[in-house]
């Protein structure tokens, strides 16, 4: 059975993938880290970045 965090982190993802913010690969990732609050900046950044076809771009 899903915590309540997990079913509200799934929420919040699919509708950053639905936005085309984050890729499908990264939902996974993020899932066990955004539910237990240990999500950081950096983690957002670079799925945000991946998303958008930034990676190594300065």
């Amino acid at each position: 059975m899903e915590t309540p965090s997990t079913q509200l982190a799934a929420k919040v993802l699919d509708r950053l993938l639905q936005e085309k913010l984050i890729r499908i690969e990264d939902r996974a990732k993020l899932l066990p880290k955004l539910s237990e609050g240990k999500l950081n900046g950096e983690d957002w950044r670079l799925a945000v970045e991946l998303s958008q076809g930034k990676e190594g771009e300065k």
